[in-house]
């Protein structure tokens, strides 16, 4: 901490309150001064400043940074990032598990539309590239509450260039690699696979390698949704360790638990752990991050196999149409959320339909209650509904047990995020988030893992929440309350968040996190967001190599 005082009134000061730095230190009581978009002092003194706000009792922290985030699906229908910034989430990674909505063809416009529109979008699809998607984000239409970072999905590569199928022929590499670079020259973080489903499960492990490749002389980190949590998982973690050394890169394996019920061995989940730590000591640098609550987001492709999808999305609901294609499925679904094949479909609820939409939120039992079938049947009527926009059926299912959880949120190794989006409590993106997962994830961890189960300290949560994230993912000066540091900070009310059932959906917005300020500027003030976008793209930095600012 520095104590100092200043010759000039500051735009800012909380005062009061205690600091909990980001770093882990324990909290100590201090004021903090912000000038402009930068903190500028911290310590004790009697500062003038425009705005002054006394947060006694009040905890200060750097804003959250989630490192794992599929916020770009809904911040064009949501630039206010109302549930993800009233929980004192300031910086979001976005563009992860393959899936991003740009490079794009023309051929792929009209599949773009229409999932949008059901984040909240309905503007038009006016981008190609991905430098030209985070122009429409960052420098449009007033811009975002909160900031971004962006990996470009290797999905969304694929079929930019034209690849199905598992062979990747030279000139589709090339043309991954073209576009990979080209996101990354525009600021992007990186890449994004997702190959448990879609077209990340026909990627072959040599084309995961060749494009990477590009990866290097930017820097760029690797996240990766391996291919298998359960009963492959280690060969998947292999398989992402032997991506990550081809080239050296910086590797990210992206919430890394095991479904319970899954058929995973017991003590796999150790297992990958340690096979990560050994890596990490021989040099590699690799890390992962984790998720909150038991609850988790699935796309209902995943639980189809290659012979159903491989004419494509719109003949894949034609044929969901006949009797003994359904009972083939049947038998032959096992690979992904495989809890379902021991009838466990109580697990499972509808989170997004583009077909029938009126289903959204509700469990799959009662969705096959209501309609007189199984659950299976119910399944294969909202995929075939959805047609060419198959790939968009989302599904939100109780995946793991709490104490796997409790047990992976301390680990040293991973850092927290939520692999949600944020949204808000009207318009089209309403009906299908009425989950905590969505209004309360990141408290959650204060509130539950910290506060009430012990799980880690409050300033070690925080740190996982805040430096280490920024650290991870080369983003300067942030994740920290330090004088010359980016203003991003959340103002939290630990007495409110202890009493909080953060693992129930309330109807309402996350309480707890009275005020928040992004790169300086108030976006949420006495529980009130102001409307304010003052968030930032954090493009990679000539500052340091692989950095952002």
């Amino acid at each position: 901490m520095i104590a100092a005082r200043t010759r000039h009134p500051l735009d800012l000061a909380l005062i009061g309150g205690y600091v909990v730095d980001g770093t882990g230190a324990p909290a100590v009581r201090a004021d903090v001064g912000v000038r402009g978009d930068r903190i500028a002092v911290v310590g004790t003194g009697g500062w003038a400043a425009a705005m002054t706000l006394d947060i006694t009792g009040r905890m200060v922290t750097p804003g959250f940074v989630d490192p794992h985030s599929h916020s770009d699906w809904s911040v064009l229908g949501n630039r206010d990032a109302q549930s993800t910034i009233r929980q004192g989430v300031t910086t979001e990674v976005v563009g992860n598990c393959g899936v991003t909505y740009a490079p794009l063809t023309d051929a792929g416009v009209p599949a773009a539309r229409r999932a949008l529109r059901g984040y909240g979008y309905d503007g038009d699809i006016g981008w190609r590239s991905f430098p030209e998607l985070l122009e429409i984000v960052h420098d449009r239409d007033g811009g975002t509450a909160q900031n971004l970072a962006w990996l470009v999905g290797h999905t969304a590569l694929r079929e930019a260039a034209g690849l199905s199928g598992p062979q990747a022929s030279t000139e589709a590499v090339r043309r991954m690699s073209a576009l990979l670079s080209e996101a990354l020259e525009a600021g992007a973080l990186g890449l994004s696979t997702g190959l448990e489903y879609g077209a990340g499960r026909e990627a072959r492990i040599a084309e995961l390698i060749a494009v990477t490749s590009a990866l290097r002389d930017y820097d760029g980190i690797y996240a990766s949704h391996i291919r298998n949590r359960d009963a492959r998982l280690s060969e998947s973690v292999a398989e992402f360790l032997t991506v990550a050394r081809a080239h050296e890169v910086r590797a990210q394996l992206s919430h890394l638990n095991v479904r319970y019920d899954t058929g995973a061995p017991a003590g796999a989940w150790r297992e990958a752990v340690d096979a990560l730590t050994r890596a990490r000591e021989a040099g590699l640098d690799v890390a992962a991050d984790i998720t909150p609550l038991c609850h988790g987001i699935g796309l209902a492709i995943g639980l189809l196999p290659s012979w159903v999808l491989d004419g494509g999305y719109e003949a894949a609901a034609k044929q969901l149409a006949h009797s003994a294609v359904r009972a083939r499925l049947r038998r032959d679904c096992d690979r992904y959320w495989r809890f379902v094949h021991h009838g466990q479909w109580d697990r499972v609820g509808l989170l997004r339909s583009p077909g029938l939409p009126e289903l959204e939120g509700l469990p799959f039992v009662e969705i096959a209650a209501r309609r007189g079938q199984d659950c299976w049947d119910a399944l294969f009527d909202v995929l075939a509904a959805a047609g060419p926009q198959m790939a968009d059926v989302q599904l939100l299912g109780r995946l793991f047990t709490p104490g796997h959880v409790a047990e992976a949120v301390a680990h040293p190794l991973f850092c927290l995020g939520v692999d949600g989006f944020t949204t808000r409590l009207d318009g089209p993106l309403a009906a299908r988030t009425r989950h905590p997962l969505f209004v309360s994830g990141h408290t959650h961890y204060l509130a539950h893992h910290a506060l009430r189960s012990g799980t880690l300290s409050v300033e070690e949560t925080v740190r996982k929440m805040t430096s280490m994230v920024a650290d991870r993912f080369g983003l300067v000066r942030r994740g920290r309350v330090v004088p010359g540091w980016y203003a991003d900070l959340a103002v939290i009310d630990t007495a409110v968040l202890a009493g909080a059932d953060t693992a129930t959906f309330h109807g309402a917005y996350a309480d707890g996190v009275p005020h928040v300020f992004v790169n300086g500027v108030a976006v949420v003030r006495g529980g009130v967001h102001l409307g304010t976008r003052s968030g930032r793209f954090l493009r990679r930095s000539p500052e340091r190599n692989g950095a952002c600012a």
